[in-house]
């Protein structure tokens, strides 16, 4: 059977983030990354769904798992757990990234690269007072997670300086020298967006991005970028008016879509379940830990123990990925499609939130039971008791099915069963 890779590429940055997410929780304090949750839930979804997950170096075209230092130490935990591994660039594969690297830089050193740079620092105080009130602010955030960066990665020992071992610590390449450049041109406009003198760790950390994705491209994998990132990158694209790299995990998609599917059918006074199903679900980026695990382990040994769940839970979802695996055409996507909305529509009627319509043998049937009972004197009245015995003992049940869509069934059913408790 024909089968599609799914691998992915996630960069350092998000690793950084997702550890932060992940060390707070057992500390029970605030992240002081403010992407943290978001770069776990999308780290832990990947390393679900995708065949091979890889992280790519900022420097060395083919790395070895020493050449990324000793930290972040969720890095370090997934590459021994043979969960993540070094993107390593053949000599085929070098010179094509060289050759896309080397048009991404020209798009940067043009007018194109200034202009797509400032419209994002603009576009970040247009969000700002487009949700005014209804969360934190974008330049916020950059500016809380460009001081986060200079605390915890940038002066920590066997981190950052590990993997850019230059003085400054911004890549001495094209890419670098562009975002020494972009800082200085820039300042003024920086100022609200990135801690003091933390402009060009800012700038070199977005031009990253795009060499990232050039090496993506000559491997063959998809990109998934840093949030951050990812803005800029769409902004410069749109800014040049290229083809903007907007393609979504459609099955990451589809199974977020089942939740969602969910909470609009639930009434209000359920919408508070749903929220804690998604916290309760890793497949949604939820959590694979009870409170009981926290507070009781150093950092090493609680991402060692969180990283040994992801594994375990990975493979609990091996039929899942395999069917995503073995699309190849169009036609195979929209039969997946249709099979994880089945997942969603029995759940919606078994969960009780949607009415549990009967065919039309079943209302005959019934109809025939109820017409029996009302005709023969003594007999007793059983075509609730065959209702009730229909709906219930297929209450939880997922038959005649796909083994992903039983995983699916059976992962959402389960946390549905712990957000009662």
């Amino acid at each position: 059977m024909r089968q599609s890779s799914t691998d992915v590429l996630v960069d350092v940055t998000s690793l950084i983030s997702a550890e932060d997410f992940l060390t707070s929780q057992n500390r029970s304090t605030v992240p002081e990354d403010p992407f943290a949750r978001q770069c776990f839930v999308e780290v832990v979804q990947s390393l679900l769904f995708m065949s091979n997950v890889y992280v790519a170096h900022p420097v060395l075209h083919a790395p070895r798992a020493g050449d990324f230092g000793d930290r972040p130490l969720l890095l370090r935990a997934l590459m021994r757990a043979g969960l993540l591994l070094p993107l390593q660039l053949d000599g085929e594969q070098q010179a094509s990234a060289e050759g896309l690297e080397s048009t991404a830089v020209a798009d940067l050193q043009s007018v194109h690269g200034v202009t797509s740079m400032a419209r994002f620092v603009e576009q970040a105080f247009v969000c700002d007072e487009a949700s005014a009130g209804r969360q934190e602010a974008l330049s916020t955030r950059i500016r809380d997670w460009s001081s986060f960066q200079e605390r915890q990665v940038r002066s920590t020992v066997g981190h950052h300086r590990d993997r850019i071992p230059t003085r400054d610590g911004v890549e001495e390449d094209a890419f670098g020298e562009w975002a020494r450049a972009a800082a200085v041109i820039l300042r003024g406009a920086l100022t609200g967006i990135a801690a003091p003198g933390q402009g060009k760790y800012l700038m070199a950390t977005l031009a990253r991005g795009m060499k990232y994705r050039a090496r993506a491209e000559a491997c063959a994998v998809s990109y998934q970028s840093h949030p951050m990132r990812r803005d800029f990158s769409l902004t410069f694209d749109m800014t040049r008016s290229g083809a903007a790299d907007t393609e979504v995990l459609d099955l990451i998609q589809a199974v977020r879509g089942i939740h969602t599917s969910l909470s609009h059918a639930v009434g209000q006074g359920e919408s508070h379940r749903l929220q804690l199903l998604e916290l309760e679900l890793p497949l949604l980026g939820g959590r694979l830990w009870s409170a009981d695990d926290t507070g009781r382990r150093s950092d090493h040994e609680w991402i060692a123990l969180v990283v040994g769940r992801i594994r375990d839970y990975r493979d609990r979802a091996s039929e899942l990925r395999r069917a995503v695996e073995r699309c190849v055409t169009a036609e195979d996507y929209v039969r997946l499609a249709r099979d994880i909305e089945d997942v969603k529509r029995q759940l919606l009627e078994r969960l009780g939130l949607r009415r549990v319509e009967l065919s039309a043998v079943e209302r005959e049937l019934v109809g025939s039971v109820a017409s029996v009972s009302g005709a023969v004197t003594g007999l007793p009245v059983v075509s609730g008791l065959w209702f009730g015995a229909r709906t219930l003992g297929k209450q939880f049940v997922f038959g005649s099915a796909q083994p992903y869509q039983r995983f699916l069934y059976r992962e959402f059913v389960d946390a549905w069963k712990r957000t009662g408790k």
